[in-house]
């Protein structure tokens, strides 16, 4: 009879135990530790075989050590799914992790409700404490911070869901200039799961600071500063008169509309959405879906893996995502640098600084006297859309690709091989200098 391997048998118990783990323990980051650390199990594999051999060494049976065909294709599968999970998760893809946001395999869920009151002075600084669950709060007149708590409680008996109720009160604590508002999560551990929906009135002059393992904000008409620190968690701000400093491991939305003090953003996730903000904006981290940023009264600095943006004031707008990147109305100096992307740039003054690595270009400066044009392209097509009453010192080039002229012989065309070069002067402007290596350029009138 064929021996069979004890490796399988072994390795999907491994698997097995790890899946079975994160079912009792949400908080651990299954994804993102199967994304990074996939290649162990390969090793541990390695390892298993080899100790199987030795062991039928040391015993005198006969030693196979090849690999099966089914043991083949495994290997290059999950060399594939590694991969993917790898690209992924360096994206700002994420799987939902379970347990989050309610979704449970055992048990049955249970609601609660509670209310808790507290006064407070008008400059409150209000910190949320340890959440698992949304929270909205709302500036008010009324000098007092008030609580409503909608709780829900999963497990597998009443009885068990009462007990981690009581012990899970809604606290409202005062520490000189400061109150705290707990929810007691952490006092209940094992089967049971709980949640709290929060609805948090404060004081309209009132600061906020929330530390969340999961849920999301909404904050509004709020005169002081907001801190946030989440795990996961969507984010939405409207009237807020301080700083803004949000910290996420993961969201699906950053929003913010009316704020007057400074926004810093750090983290992964997907969309950004701000507008009228009066304060110096800076993004550092991934984010794989839609950013948008409408009427910037001061620089905007936001710095990715793939794209280093910075611009003195945006009156206008921004658009960018993953595969295209759109501006009207932008006041300089602006300095993009970019990967993969098509760009596509409109009304913008005083200076442009352009680097990108794959995609096409349009820039239309649409007023004069024209912005300084410095730009950089490796692999697609530049077409440069001028007034036609525009002054400039122009050097417009491609070294493997066509060259086009609207403006006509003051323009003069070089042919060097594969490569073309525009080059001349319209009246006494700025320079404009655009290279690109493959693709066609083009000098066009607006």
């Amino acid at each position: 009879m064929k021996r069979q391997s004890v490796v399988g048998p072994i390795l999907l118990i491994l698997i097995g135990v790890l899946f079975l783990t994160r079912n009792l323990w949400q908080q651990i980051p299954l994804f993102e530790l199967l994304a990074h650390y996939w290649p162990f199990i390969l090793i541990g594999w390695g390892l298993l075989r080899l100790v199987e051999v030795a062991v039928l060494a040391m015993s005198g049976k006969p030693i196979s050590s090849r690999l099966s065909g089914g043991e083949i294709v495994l290997i290059v599968l999950l060399c594939l799914v590694g991969s993917a999970m790898m690209a992924a998760s360096k994206s700002g893809i994420h799987v939902p992790r379970i347990g989050e946001r309610g979704i449970e395999i055992f048990g049955q869920q249970y609601d609660y409700d509670q209310t808790a009151q507290k006064p407070a002075p008008a400059a409150v600084h209000v910190i949320l404490d340890n959440l698992r669950g949304n929270v909205r709060v709302t500036g008010s007149d009324q000098p007092q911070v008030k609580v409503e708590q909608h709780k829900t409680v999963r497990a597998m008996q009443k009885s068990e869901a009462d007990q981690a109720d009581r012990e899970t009160p809604i606290e409202i604590v005062s520490e000189g200039d400061r109150i705290i508002i707990r929810t007691n999560q952490e006092r209940v551990s094992g089967r049971r799961r709980i949640a709290s929906d929060l609805e948090v009135t404060v004081p309209r002059g009132a600061s906020i600071e929330a530390r969340a393992t999961y849920g999301d904000f909404d904050i509004t008409d709020v005169a002081g500063s907001v801190d946030i620190n989440s795990a996961n968690a969507g984010v939405r701000l409207n009237k807020i008169g301080g700083n803004v400093k949000i910290d996420l491991g993961r969201s699906d939305i950053i929003r913010a509309v009316a704020v007057k003090g400074a926004v810093d953003l750090q983290g992964k996730g997907s969309d950004i959405d701000l507008e009228d903000m009066a304060g110096q904006v800076t993004i550092n981290g991934t984010y794989s879906g839609t950013l948008q940023f409408k009427n910037l009264a001061k620089p905007l600095h936001f710095e990715s893996r793939q794209t280093d943006l910075r611009v003195a004031q945006i009156p206008g707008s921004i658009t960018m995502d993953l595969g295209d990147f759109t501006a009207n109305n932008l006041i300089g100096p602006i300095r993009l640098v970019t990967r993969s992307r098509d760009i596509r740039i409109e009304d913008f003054t005083q200076s442009l600084e352009l680097e990108s690595e794959r995609g096409d270009i349009e820039l239309r400066p649409g007023k004069s006297p024209l912005p300084k044009i410095d730009a950089k392209a490796r692999n697609g097509k530049v077409d440069l859309i001028l007034p036609e009453a525009a002054q400039f010192d122009l050097k417009l080039s491609t070294n493997r690709g066509e060259a086009h002229n609207e403006f006509g012989s003051a323009i003069k065309m070089e042919i060097d091989g594969q490569s073309s070069t525009l080059r001349g002067s319209v009246g006494k402007g700025p320079a404009i200098n655009i290279i690109t290596e493959r693709g066609s350029v083009s000098v066009k009138k607006s």
